[in-house]
């Protein structure tokens, strides 16, 4: 039976237990949710002290790596076998020129943050990934976790809402790595433009049979404490509540109900990414702490020039714009966190298949939302659109200014199953730019 935390792709487990080793609780199976999730909950949401921001985050990531050339550091000045066939359109901030094909994004270049100095040192899909998505290259015997895995342990839970969120499913490498199974994002599944529903918030059994459950239960445990009492299992009880409260709150399935939404606002999103973007902010104003919004088609290997210009740009340029004025209008994008990136760049010269291949040297990553100051380039790459030539910023850099961002210690130390120590994020800088 499906758990409410396990990704669709099975994950190898950390922590060193066996399947065997994981114990149901009562009539638990029927809400997806284990005794060890549960305990690991626990000590998500006990952390000690108050962060020193509350801030939420929106990370849209495009599989497959997105052109830099063709969307936000065009160099109409380079040879034609570089520049591409897109132009360079003027944005609502002089100076500042994006892709023709992203004319909504261009009005409101006001709030992006360009990182044009971007640079990585992994150019294949998996190993890059997991460098942009938890600020480490990746190792065989150890998987980091994933930035919306680390602001779930450190935060934990607003509500009855997920505090981590995946649209449609777990990124690769943007899961809880030796963190463990507790602090798995909830995977949706794709809104489209009918009628969307999440399975795992709807209980396979009526409300009285569930009801008529959690009141055995309560019964079953309660004798139980009384014949052997064992505090370490008190926990239980009150994690089995979060998981009922998922299951039966109004304001969690409400949250999910993109038919709450007028005709005409979700038209206004369009339609596939832009109903993940409309999700998300759904998410973020009911409680939800990360989102991830992945939208693939990116390995633009053959066709680049086609498949951006009548696919991926028009459906991104229409949701994201749409997200920051729909938060914007909501008072909610001051303190949302959005990040557009994907595992790398492609390459400045334009193969002999009208494509782009993999380019990790020099690519574009941008931030908006959050406090981050708007309207700012960072960095510059060459007139080939090459290397950065100017304020290089790393993928360690990107983590560090992630979590000062959103309100993480970046330097506190975590310990994996062997007892390892291991840092938030590793020796990068933080990119002052962003951080206002």
């Amino acid at each position: 039976m499906k758990r409410i935390w396990t990704t669709p792709r099975p994950k190898t487990n950390c922590e060193g237990v066996s399947r065997r080793d994981f114990l149901r609780v009562g009539s638990l199976g029927a809400l997806g949710l284990s005794l060890p999730e549960f305990l690991r909950m626990q000590a998500a949401s006990a952390a000690p002290g108050k962060p020193k921001k509350d801030v939420n985050c929106i990370l849209m990531f495009m599989n497959g790596g997105p052109s830099h050339m063709d969307t936000f550091d065009l160099k109409p000045n380079a040879p034609s076998d570089y520049r591409g066939e897109f132009k360079p359109v003027n944005t609502n901030v002089k100076g500042i020129q994006i892709s023709e094909h992203l004319p909504l994004l261009a009005k409101q270049t006001d709030k992006l943050a360009l990182v044009r100095g971007f640079t990585s040192p992994e150019g294949s899909h998996a190993r890059a990934c997991h460098l942009m998505l938890t600020g480490y290259r990746i190792l065989p015997i150890l998987e980091y976790p994933g930035y919306g895995s680390v602001v779930f342990k450190e935060k934990g839970f607003r509500n009855a809402v997920p505090p981590y969120v995946a649209i449609p499913s777990t990124l690769r490498s943007g899961g809880p790595g030796y963190l463990g199974g507790a602090y798995q994002p909830f995977s949706v599944g794709q809104p489209g433009k009918g009628k969307f529903t999440v399975r795992d918030l709807k209980s396979p059994v009526d409300d009285a049979r569930t009801r008529a459950r959690s009141e055995m239960l309560a019964r079953a445990n309660g004798r139980f404490g009384q014949n052997d009492p064992d505090h370490t299992l008190a926990p239980v009880d009150k994690f089995y509540q979060r998981a009922f409260d998922l299951v039966n709150s109004p304001e969690a399935k409400k949250a999910f109900d993109l038919s709450q939404e007028t005709e005409k606002l979700r038209a206004e999103y369009g339609s596939g990414f832009g109903q993940s973007c409309l999700l998300a902010r759904r998410l973020v104003e009911a409680g939800s702490r990360f989102v991830t919004l992945s939208k693939g088609g990116w390995d633009t290997h053959s066709n680049n020039f086609k498949s951006l210009k009548t696919r991926l740009l028009p459906d991104l340029d229409r949701g994201w714009a749409t997200l920051m004025r729909d938060l914007q209008d909501r008072g909610l994008l001051e303190n949302t966190l959005i990040i557009w990136m994907g595992e790398f760049g492609r390459t400045p010269k334009v193969n002999k298949k009208a494509g782009r291949d993999h380019w990790p040297k020099g690519m574009t990553v941008v931030f908006a939302g959050g406090g981050v100051p708007g309207g700012q380039v960072i960095g510059k790459t060459d007139d080939k659109g090459q290397r950065p030539v100017e304020r290089p910023v790393s993928p360690a850099d990107m983590a560090t200014t992630i979590y000062d961002i959103l309100g993480v210690n970046w330097h506190k130390v975590y310990h994996t199953s062997t007892g390892r120590p291991i840092r938030v994020a590793q020796d990068g800088s933080v990119v002052s730019e962003l951080t206002g």
